[in-house]
């Protein structure tokens, strides 16, 4: 489940990117394909990311009751992948061009949860 949350993180991330900046991506401009995949994996990373956090959150209870870098890497990583779940709903249904906050919100919310990952996976443990 753990590999399942990364891949689909990774792969939200580099296709959010090539949505968000299409002036860096031309060859990607108003590509269905991309974004319709965004999208698919966007529901797959619905389902299973409130469930394995949840699991995570239950299997390390004990290590939650010390703040740590590691602790606070995580639950960054909580608050921010439920932010982007919430975020990403309405730009499913009203778009980017319509709701321009909550998209900057969404982008914004991507590189936090990018840099609480790689402070999670180098924090001790």
């Amino acid at each position: 489940m753990r590999k399942l949350v990364i891949t689909s993180t990774i792969f939200l991330t580099i296709s959010g990117i090539v949505l968000a900046y299409p002036r860096l991506f031309p060859w990607a401009d108003k590509s269905s394909a991309i974004y319709l995949l965004h999208l698919w994996v966007g529901f797959f990373f619905l389902v299973i990311f409130p469930i394995y956090s949840w699991d995570h959150i239950k299997k390390n209870v004990q290590r939650l009751k010390k703040i740590s870098f590691l602790t606070i890497s995580g639950i960054t990583q909580f608050l921010t992948g439920l932010g982007l779940i919430i975020s990403g709903m309405p730009l499913l249904i009203f778009g980017k061009e319509v709701l321009r906050l909550v998209g900057q919100v969404h982008l914004i919310l991507t590189f936090v949860l990018i840099a609480s990952l790689i402070l999670h996976k180098f924090s001790k443990k």
